[in-house]
């Protein structure tokens, strides 16, 4: 088998029988979220018995008998790609998890920082209080509950200071109370702060282990992926080898044979799903996705907002005390691999920032994917979207279910065109596990799994892996 029909049998992922040209339902094969790729790849049909060369011999007696056989092996192959297409979605549900839990442990990690510093000002507010607390009991201890000079002005016999004595004595009655009062409310809210920063804490430690785990199930759907393609390849080969024996042809002959049987399948697979769109119910946003709309280079800046009223300066005798800035820790972000390949860009047909965004993602062709990766060499599939649009001063979310989601407009994927958004594998709940930029001629450019660089690929290789009938444009 050729590096070249291992690529497409990696990417290909064909949905059809060939032997009997009969369509798989997307559904049959996909994964369920929630359980690793080895565990769905343990649940799949063992590889049926491969015909010995004494059956091939047989075989070859009759007509019949070789036809039979011819469309045994067929099958085979296409049970094959089934196993093969299984592996794949579940690696992308698990790849598209993980990126899941490293933006919730940033998101947890950039709160417990944040948590952290105000808890740190509070304490020291708390601090400042007590010292003032401390030095009005000394005060009072001391002196009576008045300072020396206070009792000498309000024995004074002048009755000019009459209203003066008075107006004295209301304010050291309300300093002494608003001491008290900020005391035990900077203690109050020391203790608070304190305690939302342990809950802070703890939920980014718990996020922590969340993305520990989910790496793990990552790396182990990616391994299963890995051994079915090293099994598809050893099995073509043994299985090409008989087909040559049984039509008295050529490896590879019989190579062309089956691929060009798999390219017509896809290719057809891909013209229904395209018309079966413009019937496709039109897509409901799910609830509460936690995006924003996406900002457009072309919109108005929004308008200045009135500064906010600055609070009062302190008085030189209690100055205020100044929290700390708050902290944030660096985000989350996988080790950057090798260089991409820079291949040259094709031209775009117009001059507007959808053009700026596909032309990005495709100066990354031939870099390598990395789980959680957002460049700027190594990506998975929502980070290089993400960058690509950022690249084009428009933002969108980190995600690629929110990315499809926060776009503008959706339509029928027999109506997309170039720089949509193309998404796979729904869970039936408006969640997808892979995300692509359409190219035009039936092709995207995508990030697609760690055993593959980024790629530009035809679409019809991905008719089976469940593609949505709508696309979203920005």
């Amino acid at each position: 088998m050729s590096k070249r029909l291992l690529v497409r049998g990696t990417t290909a992922l064909a949905c059809a029988a060939v032997a009997s040209s009969a369509f798989i339902a997307p559904a049959a094969a996909a994964p369920h979220f929630g359980t690793t790729a080895a565990q769905q790849f343990s649940l799949r049909p063992s590889s049926p018995a491969i015909p010995s060369q004494e059956d091939i011999a047989k075989a070859k007696e009759s007509e019949a008998a070789t036809a039979a056989t011819s469309a045994e092996l067929d099958a085979i192959i296409a049970s094959a790609n089934d196993r093969l297409q299984a592996a794949t979605m579940a690696s992308m549900g698990a790849n598209d998890n993980y990126t899941q839990a490293l933006v919730e442990l940033e998101q947890r990690q950039a709160e417990a920082g944040t948590s952290k510093a105000k808890a740190a000002a509070a304490a020291a507010a708390q601090k400042q209080a007590k010292a003032q607390l401390g030095q009005l009991a000394g005060s009072l201890y001391k002196n009576g509950g008045l300072d020396l000079s206070v009792q000498g002005l309000l024995t004074s016999t002048d009755a000019d200071n009459a209203l003066y004595q008075a107006s004295t004595l209301m304010a050291l009655g309300n300093n002494r109370a608003h001491t008290f009062d900020t005391a035990e409310s900077a203690a109050a809210t020391s203790a608070a702060l304190e305690a939302q920063a342990t809950e802070a804490s703890g939920a980014a430690t718990e996020a922590a282990k969340t993305a520990e785990a989910s790496r793990a199930r990552a790396q182990a759907a990616t391994d299963a992926q890995a051994a079915v393609v090293a099994e598809n390849q050893a099995q073509r080969g043994v299985l090409l080898d008989r087909l040559a024996a049984l039509h008295n042809t050529t490896v590879a002959l019989e190579g062309a044979r089956v691929e060009e049987l798999q390219r017509k399948a896809q290719e057809e697979a891909l013209k229904q799903q395209l018309e079966a769109s413009n019937n496709a119910p039109a897509p409901v946003r799910p609830p509460a996705t936690g995006t924003t709309p996406p900002v457009r280079p072309a919109d108005p800046a929004p308008a200045p907002q009135p500064p906010a009223p600055k609070p009062p300066a302190p008085k030189p005798s209690s100055p205020a005390p100044k929290p700390p800035a708050p902290t944030t820790p660096p985000p989350v972000k996988p080790p950057v691999t090798t260089p991409p390949v820079q291949p040259p860009v094709t031209p775009p047909p117009s001059g507007n920032y959808i053009n700026v965004m596909v032309n990005y993602a495709m100066s990354k062709v031939g870099g390598p994917y990395q789980w959680g990766g957002t460049g700027p060499v190594a990506f998975d599939c929502s980070g290089l979207v993400l960058k690509a649009f950022a690249a084009a001063g428009v933002a969108v979310p980190r995600q690629g279910t929110d990315q499809f989601w926060a776009a503008p407009q959706r339509v029928p994927i027999s109506q997309m065109r170039y720089g949509d958004l193309l998404v796979f594998n729904d869970n039936g709940r408006g969640q997808f596990t892979h995300i692509a930029i359409y190219i035009g001629n039936n092709q995207v450019v995508q990030a697609l799994n760690p055993e593959q660089p980024i790629q530009v690929t035809p679409l019809s290789w991905m008719s089976g892996m469940q593609l949505y009938p709508y696309a979203a444009r920005y």
